[in-house]
Parts: structure tokens; sequence; C-alpha cells
């Protein structure tokens, strides 16, 4: 009996190394060469394990870290398990529930429809300052999150972040939806995120005084949402897709570093193309534009980035690749390639990089 429960349940070790090396035309007016890692995809290592428990359910798990690949430091403001770590009950008819820290929904469901999940550039490739968390900056703590099963293509998505702070329940707290059709060639998914004080619930976020796109808006803001919507189409060896959102920061403190009062709004658009030209050689570009408006001050910041790459898979599981990409800003903005690389002196900034991956 014991073997035979055994056979039904797994514990899988698994893993990503990316590193190589990044060059940037301005950094603060002058040209860089830096070794970098997790830029692809996000350096880690992880277990997960599923336990039958008979009957179409189980018990399910996920522990996974992140790590800088350089220097052998902790990603994810040096927690050991920064990366999502829950455990929860899954179930064939009724879907599944986990509890512990977890992605929020438009990282998952509209950023993997975007390009730094569909091309090999990653966090070089989110939008500008990754404000809608498209590129999959931040994680919630004290999540609740509810995957329903796959109903006539369809799956939804629902969680609930605690906060945590007696007597007031919604302090700090974060709510997140989605809801994903997947048929055929086709797929098409739409999300929603809300966190209340997010520069608190969200310490590792990316608003801190050196991401020039959001202005410190996220530290001073009272409440963050983003709403977003993509789709994705196969045709032959071409993949075609598109994605948009809308991201608000509202209820601005000036005391808190954004010095103006009112709130910030950000629409962004993207379209991004691939091309496997042989099994092994993968070919993109995308675009990006994005548009800003400060409601206390009546400015319009806006972006425009052009992305390319090109991904050679030595194996299933070792590939090299090569990327570039041009980001121009207007409205009073200067250029900030991702918050891997420190803003441009001038409105514009280009970056080249040749890289190595590899999953186990």
């Amino acid at each position: 009996m014991s073997g035979g429960a055994y056979a039904q349940s797994s514990v899988t070790l698994y893993g990503i190394i990316d590193n190589g090396l990044t060059y940037s035309n301005n950094q603060g007016g002058h040209s860089a060469l830096q070794m970098s890692g997790s830029i692809s995809q996000g350096n880690r290592w992880g277990i997960q394990g599923v336990e039958d428990l008979g009957g179409g359910n189980s018990a399910v798990f996920k522990l996974e870290n992140g790590f800088n690949v350089n220097n052998g430091a902790f990603s994810q403001g040096g927690r050991e398990f920064g990366r999502p770590a829950y455990v929860g009950l899954s179930s064939k008819k009724y879907g599944t529930v986990t509890f512990g820290r977890q992605d929020e929904e438009i990282g998952d469901y509209v950023g993997a429809l975007s390009a730094n999940a569909q091309l090999p550039g990653g966090i070089l490739f989110p939008h500008p300052g990754d404000l809608d968390n498209n590129g999959i900056d931040f994680r919630l703590n004290n999540a609740v999150k509810y995957v329903s099963p796959v109903i006539g293509g369809f799956t939804a998505v629902g969680e609930y972040s605690f906060g945590g702070t007696p007597g007031a329940f919604a302090l700090e707290s974060a709510k997140s939806f989605a809801l994903q059709y997947q048929g055929g060639s086709l797929t098409l998914a739409t999300a929603y995120t809300e966190i209340d004080h997010p520069a608190a619930a969200v310490t590792e976020g990316v608003w801190t005084p050196t991401n020039t796109v959001d202005g410190n808006y996220g530290i001073a803001a009272g409440n963050y949402r983003v709403v977003g919507a993509g789709a994705l189409y196969k045709f032959g060896s071409f993949t075609l897709s598109g994605d948009w959102t809308n991201t608000q920061f509202s209820n601005l403190d000036p005391t808190l570093g954004a010095k103006i009062g009112g709130h910030v709004t950000f629409n962004i658009g993207e379209v991004v193309l691939s091309y496997l030209v042989t099994p092994s050689l993968q070919l993109g570009t995308a675009y990006s534009y994005t548009q800003g408006s400060v409601s206390a001050t009546g400015q319009k910041p806006k972006y425009q980035e052009v992305d390319a790459s090109a991904d050679y898979y030595l194996s299933k599981r070792t590939d090299v690749y090569t990327i570039a990409t041009y980001m121009h800003a207007g409205g009073g903005a200067v250029a900030d390639l991702a918050p891997v690389l420190a803003p441009s002196s001038t409105p514009n900034q280009v970056e080249v990089r040749v890289g190595l991956r590899v999953k186990f």
C-alpha cells in the first residue's frame, strides 16, 4: 500500500540559471558593460510536491528560492523563499486552493502574453519601470488563492492577501482576479489587481526613489490598481500576441515622496511577434507604447520601446540568446530600461545582451 501511494505522489527539484553580459549606451551619462543574471528568467531553485489523497484529490506545495548567480545572495529582498512559497489542496472536480506567498494575476496571466515572457528578453522587455508588475517584480504575502478547474476552456482565479493589522482589516491588503480562455491556437486573458498602501504591503516592489518612471508615486500611493487584458494566437511557425494595462496610483500623500496629491495613471499597449525558424531557433520583435497622466500637474510622460531577440536552443534545457532594446521617452521623462538598469541622462537608451540559460 505504501508503494502504491508513493507511485501516485511526487517531489520534484527544479531550477533555472540565467547569466550573461549586458551593454547599455547611457546610464547616468556613461555607457556600461555589466555581467547580470536573472534577465531572461529569474534565477531560482525550487521544490514542489504532490501527494495523492484519492478520489481525484491531492495535497500540493511549492517552495521556490531566488538568488543572484554572480554573488550568491538571496533575491526578493533577501528572502530564503522569496518566489512562490505555498501549500494547498487540489481537486480535479472543484479546483485548487493554496495558502502562502503567491504571484498576483496581472503578472501570471496578462504578463504571460507579453514580450517579457514570449521572448527571452525577460526583465529587459517589461513595460517601463514595470509599473503594472508585468515582469513579476513583486508577489503577495499572506495570500489565499483559488484556481478553478478548466471548464469549456475557461479558468477563473481569485486571490486575497491579508494585511493583518488589528482593527484595520483592509489596511495593506490586496486582491487579485483573472479569467483565462485557452482553446486550440488562441489564448485570451484578463486580470485585475488592487493593493492598499503598496509600499508597505509589498516592500520588494519597484516603487523606489531610483525608479524614475513611477516618480515615487508607488511610495506615496494609498491605493494601487491595475487592470489588463491580452491575447495570443499561433499560426504555423508564427506567434502573435498583444496586451494592454491601465495602472493607477491614487490617494497620493504629498509628504511621502510624490510631492503632489491626486492620482497618476499609465496606459500601456504592446504587440509581440515571434517566428520559429527551425525547432532550435526563434526570432522575435515587440513594440510598446506607454502614456502617462499626472492629475495634479497635467504632465503626460510617455515611452516608446522596440525590442528584438534571437534565441537558439542547444538542447531542450539549454539555450543561448541575444536581445536588443531601444527606448525613447517624451513629455519630460527620461529613458529607463527596466529596474535592472540605471536611468539614462537623455530621453533615449539602448541595451544589447548576450546570455546563456540552463533549466534543470
